[in-house]
């Protein structure tokens, strides 16, 4: 869980831009039916990433997360192997949807061994007979080779985002607005993946 208060709350603005932005793709009349079940996947990642950021909200299980994702992710590889075209897409998502099943592993204790740690609590004197308590706090511990895979899945993600940009403003796409509004809201969502994952390495 992302502990530093800046980066939560980069991270939950970033998580929400990318679900509006992609629940209007997928709502719109032109998109295609690969276009809203890819919109609609990236409404969910988007909700269930936010779910992570603050543990406090609404969210499903490790189970159920991990077999949604999982189906997901078997879609968009069979896409890849039965399609030509968009196969570096399709790819990308096949790729975003398996992390997002490790993700949820990460999350559970009793899948990757990973150990929950309370911290904090209790109260503090501010003189004058008051007290203000100090809430708790709760810390993952991840085995080490568990760490290191989310720290790999962190640079990669940062290594997509600088590739999103870099294909939004591309000579061929310069000039086109959904081409560069849709490799930034990609790049968005990647770097703040990303920002995930590598608070994820201890």
């Amino acid at each position: 869980m992302i502990s530093d208060p800046f980066l939560k709350w980069a991270a939950t603005v970033a998580f929400l831009v990318t679900a509006v932005f992609w629940l209007a793709r997928a709502g719109s009349r032109s998109a295609s039916v690969a276009g809203r079940f890819t919109g609609a996947l990236h409404v969910v990642m988007s909700l269930a990433m936010l779910t992570m950021v603050w543990p406090n909200l609404p969210g499903v299980t490790a189970t159920v997360g991990m077999t949604v994702f999982g189906v997901a992710a078997a879609v968009f590889v069979a896409l890849l192997g039965t399609r030509r075209e968009h196969r570096v897409e399709n790819g990308y998502h096949a790729l975003m949807m398996a992390t997002m099943v490790w993700m949820y592993a990460v999350m559970d204790p009793s899948i990757v061994g990973g150990v929950h740690s309370m911290s904090g609590g209790g109260s503090m004197d501010m003189g004058g007979g008051m007290t203000m308590s100090m809430p708790m706090s709760t810390t993952m511990h991840l085995p080490g080779w568990a760490g290191y895979l989310d720290l790999a899945i962190g640079l990669v993600y940062l290594g997509f985002a600088a590739a999103w940009v870099a294909y939004a403003y591309h000579e061929a796409h310069a000039h086109d607005r959904a081409h560069r509004l849709t490799g930034a809201m990609q790049a968005v969502m990647a770097v703040a993946t990303a920002a995930m994952f590598l608070s994820y390495t201890g």
